[in-house]
């Protein structure tokens, strides 16, 4: 019974993710005209989506997963939710970090430093499990962090769900136009959307501050491929430094930038915590004509976006379950200048 009530629970989560993932949108990309009312605190979104999870769990029991879609779709036409279909829902995890402490080994409760052992993590494939089965049966295990990862790899970062993320590429191969000059990756990591669109661009420049990641990504570059470990910030103010080789555009300033890079596309796919200020500033000074961001982290989007959005205009927004049974989501815009 104790199973039935929590895989319900689980679905109900789930079906509520287009709506907790609008309400976030909405908070900062879409205020209210008055200051008072503004909401822009990360505590008041949160207040705000509290009180939309629980109208949307006891929403969705009775809404159909293409009733939701087309509710989104009426809201705001420019969003599109793409569903996981046959994809996994479970046993989908590559890796996993567990935690040892006093001989429990496992996850910490949500906000608290309570450790609760585990035996097997149901969304995690049976290889990760078969490596925490023998974390576990081993006879003293020193208290510590411990990644369990379905196959060996580099240790650079990689999204978590293999299929989705594959989905995650092609939608990006989809959006970006051909025959243009160059692509900036930035937080590019080993290169997973660069090197699938070298056929699209003259010159790939990938930016990453792991050194790692850079090193793997080097492995087998082409001639048209050059990556740079470092600071996105400074990097990309090097970049714009050294490529503002486009005709000059009507949306450029007086200020000293009379030139801009056409055709230009750049991609970011930052950490959870979202863009810098700095960043942001060198991504409007850049001025590319397609500006792709990947999030995983709804509340940094929306603040991003609000802040981009006197360089940019939205195209597309699709968000894409890279973590189904949890309330995360991952998010991909696509924008243009």
């Amino acid at each position: 019974m104790r199973t039935s009530r929590s895989a319900e629970k689980a679905s109900l989560g789930n079906r509520a993710k287009p709506f907790l993932f609008l309400t976030l949108l909405r908070a900062n990309w879409f205020p209210p005209k008055s200051s008072a009312k503004r909401g822009s605190s990360l505590k008041q979104i949160w207040l705000k989506l509290s009180r939309v999870r629980r109208i949307a769990s006891r929403q969705s029991a009775r809404i159909s997963a293409d009733a939701a879609a087309a509710r989104i779709s009426i809201s705001i036409t420019n969003i599109s939710l793409r569903s996981n279909g046959d994809r996994r829902q479970y046993a989908y995890r590559n890796r996993i970090t567990v935690h040892a402490q006093d001989g429990v080994i496992g996850f910490f409760r949500r906000d608290s430093h309570r450790l609760l052992g585990i035996e097997r993590c149901p969304i995690s494939r049976d290889e990760v499990n078969h490596a925490l089965a023998e974390l576990r049966a081993q006879e003293y295990v020193r208290d510590g962090h411990y990644t369990l990862r379905a196959a060996s790899e580099p240790r650079v970062f990689s999204q978590v769900n293999d299929e989705v993320a594959q989905a995650l590429r092609d939608l990006i191969i989809d959006l970006v136009p051909p025959n243009q000059d160059l692509l900036i990756d930035a937080y590019c990591g080993a290169g997973f959307f660069a090197k699938a669109l070298l056929d699209k661009f003259l010159r790939v420049i990938g930016i990453d501050w792991d050194r790692f990641a850079i090193v793997a990504a080097k492995q087998n570059a082409t001639e048209k491929e050059t990556y740079i470990a470092g600071d996105v910030e400074s990097e990309l103010q090097k970049v714009g430094a050294v490529h503002l080789n486009g005709p000059a555009r009507g949306n450029d300033t007086s200020t000293g930038r009379s030139r801009s890079m056409a055709p230009t596309t750049i991609i970011i796919d930052p950490p959870a915590t979202g863009l810098t200020e700095g960043v942001r500033k060198a991504i409007s000074d850049l001025a590319p004509e397609t500006l792709i961001y990947v999030s995983c982290n709804p509340p940094t989007l929306a603040r991003d976006l609000k802040e981009l959005q006197h360089r940019f205009a939205i195209n597309s927004i699709t968000p894409l379950d890279m973590f189904p049974q949890t309330a995360e989501i991952e998010v991909v815009v696509h924008l243009h200048a």
